[in-house]
């Protein structure tokens, strides 16, 4: 009984290791780029001992590809979590959307962190250019998911749409850290809910079976309206 506690111990004390270097890695690698950050800093940060960077990721690298798939979890959550809820087609893109603007005003880090280290490392490290395209095909899927399911089917075109939305976030979340203006980004996601909103409806205007489903003629409804604005 002693031996199983002592190990659960060490357990609980492993992984709090593990989050405290992830989180302070993270924020290095946004601030400093992921050359002019040392394992010494990290650890120094972190609290814990150099040692712990290898026995929990073998290498710095590791550490990197561990903290991007960490931020993808928080990203991809908050995505399902913001389409998930119950409410109208239109009111819950609205929601995905809003939720797109918490990322850029309140964790401007996370999405530093992925321009950063695309910038840095995916023309000379294979190994992260194929996370970093993990990372956004599960946003993009996910994204695409939420849609899916608050529209009731999922026609071709899609995560093309989704696609777009991620693109567009990216060209938002520099501007804003160019301006610095709430009103442009007011502006911005207002745009863009719209544009995403006449696209879904688009698509399935297009669609066989768009005229049985309502979801269709909520869009396209709200879609109609806007538009005679």
């Amino acid at each position: 009984m002693r031996a199983r506690r002592v190990f659960n111990k060490r357990v609980a004390q492993g992984l709090r290791s593990r989050g405290k270097l992830l989180r302070a890695a993270a924020e290095r690698f946004a601030e400093h780029g992921f050359s002019a950050t040392s394992v010494d800093a990290v650890c120094r940060d972190a609290g814990v001992v150099k040692s712990a960077i290898y026995w929990h990721f073998e290498s710095k690298e590791g550490l990197l590809a561990a903290v991007l798939e960490e931020t993808a979890t928080a990203w991809i959550d908050g995505i399902v979590k913001s389409c998930a809820q119950t409410g109208d087609p239109r009111e819950r893109l609205r929601r995905a959307i809003g939720g797109m603007r918490e990322l850029v005003e309140t964790r401007p880090a996370l999405l530093r962190l992925l321009h950063a280290i695309l910038l840095e490392r995916t023309g000379s490290d294979p190994s992260t250019r194929a996370v970093l395209v993990r990372v956004f095909d599960h946003a993009r899927k996910a994204l695409a998911d939420g849609i899916a399911e608050a529209i009731g089917t999922r026609p071709p075109g899609l995560d093309s749409v989704a696609a777009l939305a991620l693109a567009s976030l990216d060209g938002i979340f520099l501007q804003y850290q160019l301006r610095q203006d709430r009103a442009e980004l007011d502006q911005f996601f207002a745009e863009l809910e719209r544009v995403i909103a006449s696209l879904v409806a688009g698509i399935l205007q297009g669609h066989t079976a768009a005229p049985r489903d309502p979801s269709a003629a909520a869009l396209t409804e709200h879609r109609t309206k806007e538009e005679t604005r």
